[in-house]
């Protein structure tokens, strides 16, 4: 224990000296860096970083407006996934039973990544109703596949 030592207690007088408790304020430090560790911003190293397209975005006036290009678009249905893009092109994935095709949707982002290798944004669209799960796991299998630059949008007004 650690004390502070006041100088009295001689010549008659009462003693004044005291004892610190420091084990509790060191566990409280220990607790308070613990806490601060725990959530640090590098903590964040396994997230998902996904843009969420809100309506009504005003375009900057500054700038000149981006050349129109294709989107690809992963709709996650009920029944399946849909590959699509704005060109006009669409393929069909199916559910097997119950689950998603996971597999199947590896190999069609795969292909689209051969045709497409510069490619790097892809908006994924789940549909109402679809698990979150689901939608999830698109998003990690769509950015585990080369498309890091994705964007969540609802899907109402893409195709």
């Amino acid at each position: 224990m650690a004390s502070i030592d006041s100088g009295g207690g001689h010549g008659g007088k009462k003693s004044v000296d005291q004892e610190i408790p420091l084990v509790p304020f060191i566990d409280l430090l220990f607790c308070c860096i613990m806490f601060l560790l725990a959530t640090a911003v590098w903590n964040q190293l396994a997230r998902i970083s996904a843009n969420q397209r809100t309506p009504g975005q005003a375009p900057s006036t500054d700038q000149p407006p981006p050349e129109e290009r294709v989107k690809l678009i992963l709709q996650v249905q009920n029944s399946g996934y849909v590959l699509a893009s704005t060109a006009g092109d669409s393929v069909t994935i199916a559910k097997n039973g119950d689950t998603y095709d996971t597999s199947e949707l590896v190999s069609k982002l795969q292909e689209r990544k051969r045709l497409e290798p510069n490619r790097r944004d892809i908006i994924v669209a789940p549909e109402d109703g679809v698990r979150y799960e689901d939608v999830v796991q698109a998003m990690d299998l769509v950015v585990g596949e080369g498309f890091p630059e994705m964007s969540l949008s609802d899907g109402a007004s893409l195709l």
